[in-house]
């Protein structure tokens, strides 16, 4: 399993490097089916799609384990017609209007009505605590989402998480385009996100074009910000990083992944190794990233 986006977080707390003992933090909070009348409900599951599998997996120091949503489905249209019905059969039986906080009320009983034979949607979000930097790599960049994960994982381990001070990313690439001068360990592929940051509705967004052309470099000198970029990774990691330090479209630059997966039989085997290799890549990018964008404070070693 590879994130293709991901968001870093701080854990502020040490965490044990035992898989089986963070899985008995994760246990009273494991996922439950919504009841009838419930229209959501959330709670940890296995990484691993296969029975009896743990709520959390270790690799060489990193832990990943994930997050079950389900939602219930209840279409606006059919509450909708259901309310209208309820409302003119009221209004016919009895012989008067119905109010607005009446019909307030009376689409809260009928969605709660209605609940139990609603769809259900399943959404997974996938992370992995890696103790030995004290990061929480999460596969999702939604501010929605990333709430809704961090809440659960407070609940399970306590006061956890906290967010990287990060110099604004657009600042610094900004300048690497202006001035054609940028870290070697990284080369500027041909998309980016520009924004003028005196008119924000003012978007520019390239794709394909060379980003030291001169088309491109009068709207940077214009005063255009690169609010996104694509860049790559010692040849080896594709992926985009955006103005709040989140990154997306990440995917291997070459065929390691798939020439490692010809010889794998088993899922289990299968989700080692592209755990181990995942973790491998993405601790030396982030160490590199965070000793270019974090404040002076929080760098970390290279």
């Amino acid at each position: 399993m590879w994130f293709k986006q991901v968001q870093l977080l701080r854990l502020k707390v040490q965490v044990q490097s035992s898989a089986p003992a963070l899985v008995e933090r994760l246990e009273p909070l494991a996922f439950q089916p919504c009841l009838p009348s419930m229209p959501s409900n959330s709670g940890w599951v296995s990484p691993i799609d296969e029975d009896d599998a743990p709520l959390a997996i270790g690799v060489n120091g990193c832990i990943m384990i994930c997050l079950q949503i389900e939602e219930k489905i209840l279409p606006a249209s059919v509450v909708t017609q259901a309310m209208k019905d309820k409302v003119k059969q009221i209004e016919t039986a009895e012989a008067r209007k119905v109010r607005s906080k009446e019909k307030m009320n009376l689409k809260e009983d009928i969605t709660h009505t209605l609940m139990p034979r609603a769809f259900s949607k399943f959404t997974r979000i996938y992370a992995y605590l890696d103790t030995r930097n004290s990061w929480l790599v999460l596969s999702a960049i939604s501010p929605a989402k990333t709430e809704l994960f961090v809440t659960m994982l407070k609940k399970s381990l306590g006061e956890c998480v906290e967010s990287f001070e990060v110099i604004k990313p657009s600042s610094i690439i900004t300048q690497w385009l202006k001035n054609k001068d940028y870290p070697q360990i990284f080369s500027i592929e041909k998309s980016c996100v520009l924004q003028d940051p005196e008119q924000q509705n003012r978007v520019i967004r390239c794709q394909e074009q060379d980003l030291f052309a001169g088309s491109i470099q009068s709207l940077v000198k214009e005063g255009c910000e690169a609010i996104q970029i694509a860049l790559c990774w010692y040849d080896r990691l594709d992926f985009v990083i955006a103005d709040d330090f989140t990154f997306r479209s990440i995917r291997l630059a070459d065929d390691d992944l798939a020439d490692l997966q010809d010889d794998i039989e088993t899922k289990q085997q299968k989700f080692a190794a592209d755990f181990v290799m995942m973790t491998e890549m993405f601790t030396g990018l982030f160490n590199d990233l965070l000793n270019i964008f974090t404040k002076r404070k929080e760098a970390v070693a290279a």
